[in-house]
């Protein structure tokens, strides 16, 4: 998963959530023209969480599995 993330253009960040019950992760995010795409992977693995808009306030767009390029690629044009 974390290959198509680099092949899209995402790169880690330091994130510490204003949250403090967060759970340990890894934050990538792709700079863009309305704003950012903001991808949390958690470290036990699992479901990651998709945010688009401002880096501190963006929305939660998706909650799930990315398991393939094909996938990142629909999300992208999704919220592009």
């Amino acid at each position: 998963m974390l290959n198509f993330l680099s092949a899209a253009g995402f790169f880690a960040i330091c994130w510490t959530p204003a949250d403090s019950s967060a759970q340990p992760g890894a934050t990538y995010v792709l700079p863009g023209p309305r704003g950012v795409v903001r991808v949390f992977v958690p470290a036990a693995g699992g479901d990651i969480d998709w945010y688009t808009g401002p880096l501190s306030a963006g929305e939660l767009r998706y909650r799930g599995p990315l398991t393939s390029e094909d996938q990142l690629q629909k999300l992208l044009a999704t919220t592009r």
